[in-house]
């Protein structure tokens, strides 16, 4: 075999390869977290001013697990309004789940409605007005 027969196979395996690697990128689904993530990014600093007033909280909503159960426990003496729980995987925005907390002050939920996994979870509520915001990872 010459230089020139070498040669060719070889820059033919390269062009083989680099069309192999973008095909394979190209058919890649990747989700992003969310769908209208650059108007949220653009309201990030109040999501940072609603968490650091979540800080700052005396009597911050517990939020925990049982063997069965995912539990929010809010404080007795606090009159919580709009709270929101949301549950988002990152690798499957389909099994996102959010729940609407109202008239209660213990919210459960079955461990085993939610697929085992890693899950972001957010609970989002006010308090006169000023806007509180909680965030966890949790692996169920």
């Amino acid at each position: 075999m010459n230089w020139g027969k070498g040669i060719t196979i070889a820059l033919a395996l390269f062009i083989g390869f680099i069309v192999f690697m973008v095909v394979g990128f190209f058919s890649h689904k990747v989700d992003l977290v969310s769908e209208d993530y650059y108007q949220r990014e653009i309201a990030y600093e109040e999501e940072i001013d609603a968490m650091s007033n979540a800080n700052e909280l005396e009597s911050r909503p517990v939020i925990s697990m049982s063997e069965t159960h995912f539990i929010v426990q809010f404080d007795g003496e606090q009159n919580f309004e709009n709270a929101v729980l949301t549950f988002k995987r990152p690798n499957n925005k389909k099994q996102d789940q959010q729940f609407v907390i109202q008239n209660t002050k213990t919210f459960t939920i079955l461990k085993t409605d939610l697929v085992p996994g890693v899950y972001s979870v957010k609970l989002s509520y006010d308090i006169e007005g000023k806007n509180f915001l909680q965030k966890e990872e949790i692996y169920i």
